[in-house]
């Protein structure tokens, strides 16, 4: 029954449906043996949720009392396959003594950077014309929510961030 087979065929191989079949097991449990780990390595880095930071500022002492100051940070962060800066700001008030309050710079409508406007003493957000009052809390515009007060730590005089990528 092979001879005709290989008349019919032209004398090329004739593989049956049941010869197929096993090739195709064979070759996708092969495949996925192989490809999950393989996939798996190259786009674990990508799933990895970024963790935050503790970003120091430098002494409280140079923050005047009752005013609100401007502190810009930079630092490398993984993201997948790369390592890219992380750039920004965040917006410190000096109380008395020691006591700091740290807030985002990032309005809490569109995620636009507020710039604190000193001779009003209001943040104020140039994308919609958000106002929030020196506490971060809002007094006009369409943001709902208050700016994001950060969590911080003054170790040896150091003002110290805990800020996420």
């Amino acid at each position: 029954m092979d001879e005709n087979r290989e008349a019919a065929t032209g004398g090329q191989r004739y593989t049956d449906r049941r010869g197929f079949l096993k090739t195709v097991v064979l070759a996708g449990t092969t495949l996925a043996t192989a490809g999950i780990p393989l996939a798996a390595y190259f786009v674990s880095p990508a799933l990895e949720k970024g963790g935050g930071r503790w970003v120091d500022f430098g002494a409280v002492a140079d923050l005047n009392d009752g005013e609100t100051a401007m502190l810009s940070f930079e630092y490398m962060v993984k993201d997948g396959w790369q390592v890219l800066p992380q750039r920004g700001f965040v917006w410190a008030r000096r109380g008395p003594g020691e006591a700091v309050k740290v807030m985002s710079s990032t309005c809490t409508h569109l995620a636009c950077n507020v710039i604190w406007k000193p001779e009003r003493q209001v943040f104020e957000c140039p994308c919609h014309t958000g106002i929030y009052d020196a506490e971060g809390r809002p007094i006009s515009g369409p943001p709902a929510r208050p700016l994001a007060v950060l969590e911080h730590k003054i170790e040896d005089g150091k003002l110290q961030v805990y800020l996420t990528a």
